[in-house]
């Protein structure tokens, strides 16, 4: 048996479109995907200020903006200069401060500014808006606790200006972060779909080239040796992406990792079992790349991580209790971001069993179809 998985290993390796996908998929992937989100927010942003007025207020307000990491405001003569910058992608939004700012405002007259942003790069966009208002509400502030100043409010001004108080929880994804909750589910569901592109390849390959498994080799051994040789990749993939990877970039959770792998190893078992089951469907070396790509993007939508399961049709939401990739995102969410323990993802736990058992038997009996065959 060990001389047969060594064989599966080394006729695997020697096999470039194998090696390609099955290496280069996941450095890609790993890197090139978290890379942009490691940090969280955008920051020194370009932001054009366009300041008529030039008095005490509003300069307080530039210097305001300049406070926030987020931006990087950079003074134009004329509004119609920073709508060019606009333009031409030098800067990505424009702030207009209208002659008479301050003159207005200390006469109690209602004052706007005039904010114009590029709304096509949404990341931008949210960043520089959120600093843009979190500057104009400081400033803002300030101006109506003088106010209440003036009118005998003494030091009490500050809490009468803002008496109600926010006190925000996250629930269920407790830093507020994208990336601590997306990465983890994108690692599984690239691991997913390059395990069913591979065995699929493999499968495919063999077919073509009708080779034969010698009669010693019986299916239930020529199933057993392909089940531990790609899981030996599949643990591969666990240390890399999930230990080495995400630690590399600092990201948080993880602390279950023991449970969190025993879980992993039940959703592997699934995943080659359900690869090798489809596998027996591809006769061509090209058809499994084809297919799976075309099925990865929805499947990853019906795992319930991006959009809510609920709003899924009834026959979505039972085709998604078919794909291994499901209880994989959901269960890589749970332990590695809520922290949660493996009993408290007990349906998960039992739901990928179900499929570990059922695809371990159908692509046992794909093997047996096809024997002599190689798949």
């Amino acid at each position: 048996m060990i001389e047969f998985i060594l064989r599966e290993l080394k006729a695997l390796l020697k096999d470039s479109g194998f090696i390609l996908l099955a290496f280069g998929g996941p450095l890609f992937y790993s890197f090139f995907y978290p890379f942009p989100y490691a940090r969280e927010v955008a920051r020194q942003i370009p932001v054009a200020v366009v300041d008529q007025d030039n008095s005490v207020l509003s300069r307080q307000l530039v210097r305001m903006m300049r406070a926030e990491e987020e931006i990087f405001p950079v003074a134009y003569p004329s509004l119609s200069e920073a709508k060019k910058a606009l333009d031409r992608r030098e800067v990505f939004a424009v702030v207009s401060l209208d002659e008479d700012f301050e003159r207005d405002i200390l006469k109690q007259v209602p004052k706007r500014v005039h904010i114009y942003t590029d709304a096509s790069y949404p990341v931008y966009y949210k960043q520089a808006t959120t600093a843009l208002q979190k500057a104009i509400k400081t400033v803002s502030a300030g101006v109506e606790i003088k106010k209440l100043q003036s009118l005998g409010a003494g030091k009490a001004a500050a809490q009468l200006r803002s008496p109600i108080k926010m006190n925000i929880v996250n629930l269920y994804n407790p830093l507020g972060s994208y990336s601590n909750y997306v990465v983890p589910a994108v690692f599984v569901a690239m691991v997913h779909q390059i395990m069913l592109i591979v065995i699929g390849l493999r499968a495919g390959t063999l077919y073509e080239r009708k080779k034969e498994y010698s009669k010693r080799l019986k299916p239930f051994k020529i199933w057993l040796g392909k089940m531990a040789a790609f899981l030996l990749f599949m643990a591969g993939y666990f240390v890399y992406l999930f230990i080495i990877m995400y630690r590399l970039y600092g990201f948080s959770g993880g602390e279950r990792l023991l449970e969190w792998f025993l879980f992993y190893m039940i959703f592997a078992v699934a995943t080659i079992g359900l690869g090798l089951t489809i596998g027996g469907l591809f006769k061509e070396r090209e058809t499994p790349i084809v297919f799976i790509v075309v099925t990865s993007l929805p499947l990853l939508f019906m795992s319930g991580v991006i959009w809510p399961v609920w709003k899924m049709p009834l026959a979505i939401q039972a085709l998604r209790l078919c794909v291994p990739m499901t209880y994989g995102i959901n269960g890589a969410v749970r332990l590695f971001v809520m922290n949660v323990s493996l009993g408290d993802i007990l349906p998960y736990v039992c739901g990928c069993t179900i499929l570990a058992v059922l695809f371990g038997f159908t692509s046992y009996l794909t093997i047996k179809k096809r024997y002599p065959l190689e798949i």
